[in-house]
């Protein structure tokens, strides 16, 4: 009776644990994954790389892909542990092509990695489901960071390099109407600069949110109704990000300029006359 007993318990372990497992991941048979990613620096983790995997086939229902991550040296894991059934796809009316399907939807779900965890060198990179497994090679240098994801049926990407903008940048924008206020926007970037902030150039990359011209400067720009736009990017060279914003409220408040600053290190200080003052401070 003792044998029966714990032999009926631990069909009863198996099965709840089967079940949670089941309900955990719940989604049919995933045929493959396509990855986009980028490297954010505005958010509440700081500076990192965002990965979002979408699956290749479409589905009846519309999931969330959750994934947990490890990392061990130079090994990284990506494993997709759990999936959310969100109900049946919505419906929108939008041209399809092929054999696209209005009814169904692609599931998604991402994972990131922080500058913190990643310092230069090359890891292996593997994305794990219940259905294949695929380990790639990532490349960490400070300029770029590159993605070779090897020849497979499951795993892709049209995304190869991605560039992270240097850190302890200053960078933006002074907008004003009036040519007679120009005199207020060259005042202001000499401030800057008294400040003990360096005028600086960075390279002509597809950065996530910075542009720059061939020259590694922000454009400067007019157009119709005497309308005004001049570059901010500076080198932070260890003045405090406080003491940027508040100098620069002062300007915002003595002048008509309109005052868009970002730090590469995730802080954003927007002085607008109408629309007011936003300023957010990195929590890294």
């Amino acid at each position: 009776m003792k044998t029966k007993t714990t032999l009926g318990l631990i069909l009863t372990l198996v099965s709840i644990f089967s079940c949670d497992n089941n309900d955990s991941l719940s989604i049919p048979t995933i045929d493959g994954l396509s990855l986009y990613w980028d490297h954010e620096i505005f958010g509440d983790e700081g500076r990192r790389l965002r990965f979002e995997a979408t699956t290749t086939n479409e589905f009846d229902n519309d999931y969330d892909l959750e994934f947990q991550t490890s990392l061990n040296d130079k090994t990284i894991t990506a494993t997709l542990t759990k999936t959310i059934d969100k109900g049946k796809c919505q419906w929108f009316p939008m041209p399809t092509t092929g054999g696209d399907d209005p009814n169904k939807c692609n599931a998604s779900g991402g994972f990131y990695l922080t500058d913190k965890e990643l310092s230069n060198g090359t890891y292996s990179l593997t994305i794990t489901t219940p259905n294949f497994k695929v380990t790639s090679e990532l490349t960490v240098t400070d300029e770029r960071v590159t993605l070779d994801i090897p020849a497979n049926e499951h795993l892709s990407s049209s995304i190869k390099y991605v560039y992270p903008i240097p850190e302890n940048i200053l960078f933006g924008s002074v907008v004003y109407k009036g040519s007679n206020n120009t005199n207020d926007a060259n005042e202001f970037l000499l401030y800057l600069t008294n400040l003990g902030l360096i005028e600086t150039t960075v390279p002509n990359y597809p950065y996530r949110y910075l542009t720059v011209d061939e020259t590694g400067h922000l454009a400067n720009s007019n157009w119709q109704g005497d309308n005004y736009s001049i570059g901010v990017l500076y080198k932070m060279n260890n003045v405090d990000v406080k003491t940027i914003f508040e100098e620069s409220k002062k300007h915002f408040d003595q002048t008509n300029l309109n005052i868009t600053l970002f730090t590469s290190n995730g802080d954003e200080a927007h002085f607008s006359k109408t629309e007011g003052i936003t300023i957010v401070y990195s929590k890294k």
